[in-house]
């Protein structure tokens, strides 16, 4: 089991964009003991396990890889009963469902989808200044053959786009805008891109659609915890504009309401200190109404 264990912890960890030293501070344990289950010498307890398979977005089934061997079959079944009331209860921020003839096109593009999902994540949380929650990507019949959808919070925002398999998507460079999906044609693979169009792939398409997405719906996706998160690195690099401001004369509920409705309307928040400290000078109204607030800001981030 050791080296199940390791081994399917250690892909997750590389396919997610996780270092061990970031794995550490998000489980409260030291990077040596994440180096002890990467090598297979020692193996988590059965609450750090369940704590791994929420981080990780996966059962603890799969990080066992079915067995019970190195933990007893009752606490490995408490723990599979708790991660199951824990999924129930609290849906994936957002999950991507494909279907399966779009599966096998996906793994024929690239053998680690869940890299490519990492990097959008990076390149719209550079392009933004925002943190994009985990993505869970999972095949389902619940869609046409070659279709994917959406899901925010477990309801459908994208429902059934279609994907043209095994052709490819090929767009005019004039046609490509910053936000909207372009307008372009689903033709076979072609060996050279012609001339003045741009090749995009069945992911190419579905990142493209689910970074529209997460900028589109950024206020029901914002929370407490990334608004925390997001606080946290300020206060790494400039702790003289977040100590004593966040949250004891700013809220974190007033800076997410305000951070996502500066994302939704298109704004880049990289600038986090500048509006902590505007809101700091410009306190709340009485009535909470925090519109005044996002088009002055809006107007000066520009």
């Amino acid at each position: 089991m050791l080296t199940e264990f390791a081994e399917r912890f250690l892909r997750l960890r590389q396919d997610q964009g996780y270092t061990q030293q970031k794995i550490a501070e998000k489980l409260g344990v030291t990077s040596q003991a994440v180096s002890k289950w990467e090598n297979g010498t020692s193996l988590p307890d059965t609450e750090m396990i369940r704590s791994i398979a929420r981080l990780m977005d996966c059962s603890t089934d799969y990080l066992l890889n079915h067995q019970a061997s190195a933990i007893s079959q009752s606490n490995l079944e408490s723990v599979q009963k708790q991660t199951e009331i824990e999924t129930a209860i609290l849906k994936p921020i957002l999950v991507l469902e494909v279907g399966m003839g779009l599966v096998e096109m996906l793994m024929e593009e690239s053998r680690n989808n869940y890299a490519l999902i990492h990097n959008m994540r990076i390149r719209l949380g550079d392009r933004m200044g925002i943190t994009v929650p985990l993505i869970q990507m999972r095949d389902s019949i619940a869609v046409g053959d070659k279709e994917y959808r959406i899901l925010l919070h477990g309801r459908e925002v994208v429902a059934r786009n279609g994907s043209e398999y095994p052709k490819y998507y090929y767009v005019k460079e004039e046609n490509i805008p910053s936000t909207a999906w372009p307008q372009g044609e689903w033709l076979e693979k072609q060996d050279t891109v012609p001339e003045g169009y741009v090749e995009f792939s069945a992911m190419d398409c579905i990142l493209a659609n689910l970074s529209e997405i997460i900028l589109q719906y950024y206020d029901r996706i914002l929370n407490r915890q990334l608004t925390a998160n997001l606080v946290d690195i300020v206060r790494r690099r400039y702790p003289a504009a977040v100590e004593g401001v966040v949250p004891e004369l700013v809220s974190l509920g007033r800076l997410q309401k305000v951070i996502a409705g500066l994302v939704v309307a298109g704004v880049p928040v990289n600038r986090l200190d500048y509006i902590i400290g505007f809101l700091e000078e410009h306190p709340q109204k009485e009535n909470g109404d925090e519109h005044d607030t996002i088009a002055a800001l809006h107007d000066k981030m520009q």
